[in-house]
């Protein structure tokens, strides 16, 4: 959430916790009491959606991190044995296609490395049968390939996660042009209480008020200037 909305949000709570607490001032008035319900249900909405977009987006970033760790793990140690096979025949060609280190592939973008895990599979699958000697059977060729084809579907569910995210950012932008307009009509039915009763009033007026909760004060520097100074003897 941005921080302008986190202030926003501060201040929709705010607002809904002095007119709880004052519910008495307005309890007659069904429209008002009414309009607070729904104050609490928007800010509910806001704060659901906003943990929605959240939670989904952290989860699937994660889970992509660790599968790509692991495809890129099971790619160093396939090219590996790639890369020894065609040393010990002399293929210079298989030798240069297969040259990969863990940090080459790992500091790859994702469209990188995914073209590299599919060449290297590529070159393993042309050799299969030779590089069983190299440690590579048919299982643990298996194997690497579904570390591979895990770290593609996270990649795939990263990319539905983002419509997740974007659809969720929408509905909370929605959410707060709604609640917006919900207070322009509370504050119009609290004008009511101008006159009728100040102290109610006049503490809802500073509740719908905005405050930076981002801001920090800067610390004043020591100088001659500030500094009190200490009576001599």
């Amino acid at each position: 959430m941005l921080r302008a909305q986190q202030n926003r949000l501060a201040m929709f709570e705010a607002v809904y916790s002095y007119l709880k607490e004052n519910e008495s001032a307005f309890a007659g008035t069904n429209e008002f009491v009414e309009s607070v319900n729904m104050l609490r249900a928007k800010i509910d909405g806001i704060i659901e959606l906003e943990d929605k977009r959240s939670s989904v987006a952290k989860g699937r970033t994660n889970l992509k991190n660790e599968t790509r760790t692991a495809a890129v793990t099971a790619g160093t140690a396939l090219a590996g044995a790639i890369f020894a096979f065609a040393k010990k025949t002399k293929n210079i060609t298989l030798a240069d296609k297969s040259n990969m280190s863990y940090s080459s592939l790992d500091n790859m973008r994702d469209i990188e490395l995914v073209l590299s895990l599919n060449s290297i599979k590529d070159l393993a699958t042309d050799n299969l049968e030779a590089l069983s000697g190299f440690g590579v059977t048919n299982e643990k060729f298996l194997e690497y390939k579904e570390m591979f084809k895990v770290y593609f579907d996270a990649l795939n569910s990263r990319e539905s996660s983002k419509a997740i995210k974007i659809s969720a950012g929408r509905g909370v932008a929605a959410l707060f042009k709604d609640t917006e307009e919900l207070l322009k009509s509370i504050d119009k039915l609290a004008e009511a209480y101008r006159t009728e009763n100040k102290q109610f009033f006049n503490g809802y007026k500073p509740s719908r008020s905005i405050k930076d909760l981002g801001a920090h004060r800067k610390k004043i520097p020591e100088s001659s200037s500030n500094v009190i100074a200490t009576p001599q003897s």
